[in-house]
């Protein structure tokens, strides 16, 4: 009885009591959620759902079906804007909050979670709050979201001034919209030169061009289909179809004008096959005879004018021959000027057909300069003999000059000889002495230079041996390699190191080279084609890792994300790497998705810290109130012991009959057997025979009672009070039963 007077009110067995203490309950404390969860009755758990204030509970509620579901569903909204400590739960039920100014709300607000306001922002449509957003607010990562749903280009730009020095992703976005919106207008404007081509289809009546230009449109028209709208559909088609209907009845008026010409053409072609033929057999014969006699006279004619023009070719040429030699002598270039002697003496000789006057003319003048020309050849054959003798002496010191080094004495043997030959020419036959002179030194000469191009040529041999080496090793690596299982590292390395002895290996002959460095080549790229197609393999590959890391953003479990995340880092090899910067951007990308998602597991393992912290700080709120209790039911306990004692004093003081002493004195000694078996206290020596008499009587009510009562203190209480209502008794008694109940007192404050 005294268990049910203290037990909760919002553990009555009545629903209407669970429901009035409901006010009296915190909206986070344990016993509102317990009554939210499973109380029995609907409308506790509907009105305990009204005043919960425990998120968690609430989304887990609002997960089952029925006005349960629906009542926490509306509390979570209700909550939502006012809640920061739970948001990764609200992401997670975003669809329930579609409030528009709680999603307004939640937008603005800075303290609320990264992807509960992504989310948020991706629901409005308020192109100023998003601008204000994404000019105020300090994550960048709200900057570029919110900056993704505004539609207006000069607010983008306006941003970009804000925050593009700091916000490398919105200025980025901002470029990809200035692109994407000058590729608008200028598909738009293709569009509109299209439907305006189409509609002066046909207006300058040239059919046959604008038909094929017609089908020019068309094609253009399919490749920017996609990107117009319907009005812009409608009218290009129709345009094509105004000029189809205007070409067809075109086509066909010059169908039949065209049926209509043949015909008389055709009549007309007839009558004047016959004219002709008429006509043709008439003229025929004039014309033959006519035809061969301007034959006849073109031929004379024509010789006649080749014989004049070959004269006055030939007479312009020795004109102009015999003024060029007269020029070299009055400038006295001499050895020009006997060139030009022998020339000219040649082309006269050649020119038999000239009239005698005009040879007579020229054989004048060269005779008149055969005295200077025959004195200019004696001092030219003078000097060349002295020039040659210069050549010797220079040969000769060539020999004797050992420090000079091969190659440049070769290219000065080789000036010296080219001078001779020269020599040569100018003077034939006058230097048969000299030349066995020069030829010895040039040949002694160059025997240095000689030996030195042999061992070139034998070392150029060796760097040939060494190349078709490298090549032979190239070739064999490409047919003993399984390509299926290779060892991309070491065949790297081997190539690199091929590549290197090729680069460092000497030089070789000019006509050994082509068909060395074909054959180096053709290994090369044999096996840089197996090396392109694994390279693109792992290039695909590893993009593949880069989309599923991507993936794993849109994952609502992060532990789980971050351990899929451990295993794609573990499956990221390089077997043969691409340039450099393709390699950092496509890592960049890889690590990027994982850097976000590390992140968001320490945002959220923060809030799961807070949550943890709130939820011991409710524990321990809930002892405390709980030990609170506990400390007052004790001093009510003491004080109703107090008060029980005090009148039981009054009442044991109180005249009392003889009979009704030792009756209660009876009741008094089994009340206090009673007390001392429930709370498991000594029983006084003299008292102990009753005792096991009693118990062992009384043992099926004894283990019935300990059977149902969980709480013998509660039980010893009502004993207590039956023993302080007992009247007055012997003295003995009273003295003896006061001292164990005493013992209970102190046995029930302890409990």
């Amino acid at each position: 009885m005294l268990g049910k007077f203290f037990k909760p009110k919002w553990q009555h067995h009545d629903a209407n009591v669970r429901l009035k203490s409901l006010s009296s309950l915190a909206g986070n404390s344990v016993e509102l959620i317990k009554i939210a969860q499973s109380d029995p009755d609907n409308d506790v758990r509907m009105e305990a759902i009204t005043r919960l204030q425990h998120l968690p509970t609430l989304v887990q509620l609002g997960h089952t079906s029925g006005s349960i579901g629906e009542r926490s569903r509306q509390r979570v909204i209700a909550l939502a804007a006012t809640d920061h400590h739970h948001d990764h739960l609200l992401t997670e039920v975003f669809a329930w909050l579609q409030n528009p100014a709680l999603l307004r709300s939640i937008a603005r607000d800075q303290l609320r979670g990264i992807k509960l306001r992504h989310q948020a922002i991706a629901k409005l449509d308020d192109q100023d709050l998003l601008f204000a957003i994404a000019s105020n607010d300090t994550s960048k990562e709200i900057q570029y979201i919110a900056s993704t749903q505004i539609n207006d280009l000069e607010k983008l730009k306006t941003l970009e001034k804000i925050h593009g020095k700091q916000n490398k992703r919105l200025r980025q976005h901002l470029k990809e919209r200035e692109d994407a919106a000058q590729r608008f207008q200028q598909q738009q404007a293709n569009i509109e030169s299209l439907c305006v081509e189409a509609e002066n289809l046909g207006q300058t009546e040239r059919w046959l061009q604008d038909k094929t230009h017609a089908k020019v449109l068309e094609q253009r028209w399919q490749k920017l289909s996609k990107t117009t709208d319907e009005a812009q559909q409608q009218r290009f088609q129709q345009a094509l179809a105004n000029f189809q209907q205007r070409l067809q009845t075109w086509e066909t008026l010059q169908a039949q004008q065209q049926q209509q010409l043949t015909e008389q053409a055709a009549e007309q072609a007839r009558l004047i096959a016959e004219a002709q033929q008429q006509a043709e057999a008439r003229a025929q014969a004039v014309q033959e005879q006519r035809e061969r006699e301007q034959q006849r006279e073109a031929a004379a004619r024509n010789q006649r004018q080749q014989q004049q023009t070959q004269q006055q070719q030939a007479l312009q040429i020795l004109h102009n021959t015999l003024k060029t030699l007269e020029a070299h002598l009055e400038s006295e270039q001499y050895s020009e000027a006997i060139e030009v002697h022998k020339s000219l003496r040649e082309n006269l000789k050649n020119a038999a057909h000239l009239p005698s006057k005009e040879q007579a003319f020229f054989q004048r003048r060269l005779q008149a300069l055969a005295p200077c020309l025959r004195e200019i050849q004696d001092w030219r054959r003078w000097g060349t003999d002295q020039v040659r003798k210069q050549l010797i002496e220079t040969a000769e010191h060539l020999r004797a000059d050992d420090a000079l080094d091969p190659q440049e004495r070769a290219k000065k043997i080789h000036s010296l000889r080219e001078e001779w030959r020269k020599l040569s020419q100018l003077e034939p036959g006058q230097q048969h002495t000299l030349w066995k002179a020069f030829d010895a030194n040039a040949t002694a000469a160059y025997e240095p230079s000689k030996q030195y191009f042999a061992e070139q040529a034998q070392q150029r041999t060796a760097n040939l041996e060494q190349r078709n080496t490298i090549c032979t090793q190239l070739e064999a690596l490409n047919a003993a390699t399984d390509w299926e299982h290779a060892d991309w590292r070491a065949l790297q390395t081997a190539l690199n190191e091929c590549r290197k002895q090729w680069k460092v290996a000497g030089t070789v002959s000019h006509k050994d080279w082509k068909s060395v460095n074909e054959r180096f080549n053709n290994a090369m790229d044999a096996l840089e084609a197996h090396f392109k197609v694994e390279r693109n393999r792992n290039w695909q590959e590893r993009t593949q890792l880069v989309e599923q890391a991507k993936a794993l953003l849109d994952s609502p479990n992060t532990s789980q994300a971050i351990e899929q995340a451990k295993v794609l880092q573990t499956q990221w090899h390089i077997t043969l790497s691409s340039r450099p910067a393709d390699e950092q951007r496509l890592w960049k990308q890889f690590r990027e998705p994982m850097d976000r998602l590390f992140a968001r597991a320490r945002e959220e393992r923060q809030q799961q810290q807070q949550e943890r912290n709130a939820q011991l700080a409710e524990t321990a709120r809930q002892i405390e109130e709980q030990r609170q209790y506990e400390l007052e039911r004790h001093q009510q306990q003491r004080a109703e012991l107090e008060a029980l004692a005090v009148q039981s004093t009054h009442t044991k003081q109180a005249d009392t009959s003889a009979d009704e002493q030792i009756s209660n004195r009876s009741t008094g000694e089994l009340l206090c057997l009673q007390l001392e078996i429930l709370l498991g206290l000594e029983t006084p020596t003299e008292f102990q025979a009753a005792r096991l008499k009693y118990q062992v009587s009384q043992l099926a009510e004894i283990m019935s009672s300990r059977k149902d009562n969980h709480a013998p203190n509660t039980h010893a209480l009502s004993v207590l009070k039956q023993w302080y209502a007992l009247g007055g008794m012997p003295a003995t008694a009273l003295a003896n039963q006061t001292a164990r109940i005493e013992t209970v007192k102190q046995a029930l404050q302890l409990l």
